[in-house]
């Protein structure tokens, strides 16, 4: 009867063997998804954290854009120097003559002296002092409001050039940690794939171990029954 045990091992020793195989492969099959899935989750995460950072640096990137724009126009118009007509149309210019002007008079008046040379050489005098400070006045406040405008755009303009260096850190980071991501999960897929596949090897060795016990089993009765 050792013949007949020989054959029930063998087949149950293929039988277990391929179960064997089939329940590593299928585990092997399970962790490999699972990595995937983790994979993807991270990957989608990083996507939600470059989003959130490129949504972030939009109002700076908003700013450098208009800024740049206004003060390269700036630049090419330059600075404007105002004419004398324009210092005089001013409204402390017009108040300071015609203040100036009755006092000269009044005072011309009092001394007998308003319609003399005198008074009139005293208002041409005063005329072109106060013309000369009205202009001076008002030619270092155009150039202070052009530096003003130029500091400010320039304030701008430098706030995107930062913003972009940024963004282009925080980019090559986002692509690091995706190609980590990718590699990572890759390598571990690469593994579950390999135990996968070691295990149908496996599975496949042992059941024909299996089997050729069965066979050698199934000789050994033909031999008993061949009295051989």
């Amino acid at each position: 009867m050792g013949f007949i045990g020989s054959i029930a091992g063998g087949v149950m020793g293929a039988q277990a063997a391929s179960g064997a195989a089939a329940a590593e492969v299928q585990g092997a099959q399970q962790a490999q998804a699972l990595e995937l899935k983790n994979q993807q989750a991270a990957q989608g995460s990083q996507a939600s954290a470059t989003a959130a950072n490129v949504a972030a640096e939009q109002p700076y990137q908003q700013l450098g854009s208009t800024s740049a724009a206004g003060l390269q126009a700036l630049l090419q118009k330059g600075f404007q120097a105002p004419t004398l007509q324009q210092a005089q149309q001013t409204p402390g210019y017009q108040f300071q003559l015609n203040s100036g002007t009755q006092a000269l008079n009044a005072g011309g008046a009092a001394t007998g002296n308003l319609m003399s040379g005198t008074q009139g050489t005293a208002l041409q005098k005063y005329g072109q002092g106060l013309g000369q400070s009205a202009y001076q006045s008002t030619y270092n406040n155009a150039l202070q409001q052009y530096m003003s405008n130029y500091q400010s755009l320039m304030g701008g303009t430098n706030a995107g050039l930062t913003s972009t260096g940024q963004m282009g850190q925080l980019g090559q980071a986002g692509a690091q940690n995706l190609a980590n991501i990718d590699l990572t999960g890759g390598q571990q897929q690469a593994t579950q794939l390999n135990n996968a596949a070691a295990a149908r090897a496996q599975g496949i060795l042992g059941s024909a171990a299996g089997y050729a016990q069965m066979a050698g089993g199934i000789g050994s009765a033909a031999g008993m029954a061949l009295g051989v």
